[in-house]
């Protein structure tokens, strides 16, 4: 997959590109690893360690159509916009490192959901 070629990867190429060098994570306290927070999907950053920010395995636009769909229903309803939160590090300069929920990121940003779940382990 070329990133260019659909919304989401140029989000990841342009995320990728803003946050080089600036990917430093720090320790959450006890608090907020122990309760799940809700956030705006646009606090919540890729990880370039992942397969899903590499340019030649990247993310599954199927998958990511399925996400859309489920936020999509689920807020219409009222729900929490997933069942699992979206696994994160706390960055030093603000917002969080995606660890685990990328495909659900991506779901929630094409959905235009306002928040999601997530959950803060500490590096």
């Amino acid at each position: 997959m070329n990133f260019n070629d659909t919304e989401i990867g140029r989000l990841i190429q342009k995320d990728l590109s803003m946050m080089e060098g600036r990917r430093e994570t720090v320790k959450a306290g006890m608090l907020d690893r122990m309760r799940i927070r809700k956030v705006s999907p646009k606090q919540l950053h890729v990880n370039p360690d992942d397969e899903f920010s590499y340019p030649n395995i990247g993310p599954n636009d199927a998958i990511i159509s399925n996400y859309c769909q489920l936020a999509l229903r689920n807020s219409s309803l009222n729900l929490e916009v997933f069942d699992e939160p979206i696994i994160v590090n706390k960055l030093r300069v603000g917002g969080y490192l995606i660890l685990n929920g990328h495909h659900r990121w991506a779901g929630a940003i094409r959905a235009h959901v306002k928040t999601v779940r997530i959950s803060i382990e500490n590096p």
